[in-house]
């Protein structure tokens, strides 16, 4: 039988414990990041868009993946070696493990690898179509054949959509078809366990990540379309990081306090893919004309407070073999322009072209579409305007028959070297279907520097290449773009140049 005493010691023993225990209760360590732009699934494979994979990098891992210097470390794969020109050895990482505990093997690498390089549905296939088998070697050795020389091997698998997935997992949510029906399962250091589209996506720390765990407990990616809006949660506490910062917010952000910005410079360069074969824009006449009606750096002044340099091509300071001629330099003449588009039978107003662009995706994307037409009205071409937000506007321009005269883009280069610029302009790949155009010769030389092994050569290759397009004005490149973050004086992170949005590096500052 207890007594009352025995009852009231047992109360104050119960009580201890819960108090001690609130006492050594930490708190939950969040981050919050908001884009302009949530992603469409989890398939690794079918996005080219660097804002998706910002988010991926910290679920997912890659074999080799690049430091914020762009020096490619150790990942899956602990190291590699050549065996011949077109084979290269991998040796992978002991004790990885997936999200739900599976061990990462050799299998896995092939699985995913081999889907990209075979699928040619896939947006990203161009990119890894190189790749012709993966041969498993042992449970944690590869060898990663080739069907030509691969100069940039190592580059392609630590960029976008190299991240490699469980092969379990797939065939356990009945296929790739499936996968974005399904929280992903990754090796990275933080797990998905919520996702509300449009909205947010929910990660928390994995405690068996073959880094460490993360210092962070949760992390949050917000999708917040509006930059006043993005900022606004920044000055208010509601994200502690904030991409694409508008240059007119600049003052309002460095005058608050607890907060200050992180200058972003990228190798995105923003352009128009023009329709080749479009009413009016199929005349090369008329697609010089709006080339040289278009004031790069008035609008590079006007919009985004001088940050960014104008450029006639996707070259810019560190990417390899890119001709750095096509960069910090642009056509501006309207008198020109006029003349031009005399020369191709048309007078003031006789002319219509139709822009598009996104609204949300990139800082001020929807101004630069707007002072395009302006600039194009000034030299006598009417214009219509249509802008979408980011989803709507992918399943538009990335359809052939929608793109009417020109659409803004804004294209990164996860890749560092010239082999990304251009490829998908080849006849029938992803760029050359939206703007109609195919240059067999164009063909032959990209089909060369890709295979090119000696950098002297690679160079004059990549060289003409960036020539053809820029007199043929398959592209009107306006600037490469230099981005602004909001980040919380809580936390210790800068941006890096690939635009990943790497967490697991951030730390606290208590």
């Amino acid at each position: 039988m207890r007594t009352k005493k025995s009852v009231g010691a047992g109360l104050l023993v119960l009580l201890m414990a819960i108090v001690l225990g609130l006492a050594s209760a930490q708190p939950v360590r969040e981050l919050v990041m908001a884009q302009g732009v949530d992603h469409e699934g989890w398939d690794i494979h079918d996005h080219n868009t660097t804002a998706y994979e910002a988010i991926h990098v910290n679920i997912f891992d890659y074999l080799v993946f690049p430091d914020p210097d762009g020096v490619l470390q150790p990942a899956l794969a602990t190291s590699w070696e050549p065996v011949s020109d077109t084979a290269m050895r991998f040796h992978l990482r002991e004790g990885v493990v997936w999200h739900d505990g599976e061990p990462f093997t050799a299998e896995d690498v092939k699985f995913t690898l081999e889907r990209v390089a075979t699928d040619a549905s896939l947006q990203d296939h161009g990119q890894y179509r190189q790749i012709r088998e993966v041969e498993i070697v042992g449970p944690l050795e590869i060898i990663i054949h080739t069907h030509d020389p691969e100069p940039v091997l190592l580059s392609r698998l630590s960029r976008i959509g190299s991240s490699i997935l469980a092969k379990h997992h797939i065939e356990a949510i009945g296929g790739w078809e499936n996968i974005s029906d399904h929280l992903p399962v990754g090796t990275g250091p933080f797990r998905v366990v919520e996702w509300r589209r449009d909205d947010r996506i929910v990660m928390e720390a994995f405690d068996d990540h073959w880094r460490g765990r993360p210092v962070w407990d949760r992390l949050v990616h917000r999708t917040i379309p509006e930059a006043s809006t993005r900022v606004a949660e920044l000055l208010t506490g509601g994200v502690h990081i904030a991409t694409n910062v508008p240059p007119a917010d600049r003052g309002r952000v460095e005058a608050a306090d607890g907060v200050r910005i992180e200058p972003w410079p990228t190798p995105r360069v923003m352009l128009y893919i023009m329709n080749t074969e479009g009413v009016g824009t199929s005349d090369l006449r008329v697609r010089q004309a709006i080339e040289y009606a278009i004031d790069n750096q008035l609008m590079i002044d006007a919009l985004y407070d001088g940050l960014g340099a104008p450029t006639r091509g996707r070259a810019s300071p560190g990417i390899t073999a890119a001709p750095l001629e096509f960069w910090n330099t642009y056509f501006y003449d309207p008198e020109r322009a006029v003349e031009l588009l005399e020369e191709a039978g048309y007078g003031p107003g006789e002319l219509t072209i139709h822009i598009q662009g996104p609204a949300g995706r990139y800082p001020l994307d929807t101004e630069i579409v707007e002072l395009t037409a302006v600039m194009l009205e000034a030299v006598g071409i009417e214009t219509t305007v249509e802008i979408l937000e980011w989803s709507a506007y992918q399943s538009r321009v990335w359809q052939t028959e929608n793109v009417q005269h020109m659409a803004l883009i804004g294209l990164g280069n996860s890749l560092g070297d010239a082999a990304l610029t251009y490829t998908s302009a080849r006849c029938g790949d992803t760029y050359s279907i939206m703007h109609n155009w195919c240059n067999p010769e164009f063909d032959a030389l990209y089909a060369e520097a890709l295979v090119e092994m000696d950098p002297d050569r690679r160079a004059e290759l990549f060289r003409e290449i960036f020539t053809i397009i820029a007199e043929e004005r398959v592209y009107i490149h306006l600037f490469q773009l230099e981005n602004m973050a909001g980040v919380a004086d809580t936390v210790a992170w800068s941006p890096r140049p690939d635009e990943y949005l790497w967490m697991f590096d951030a730390e606290p500052v208590d």
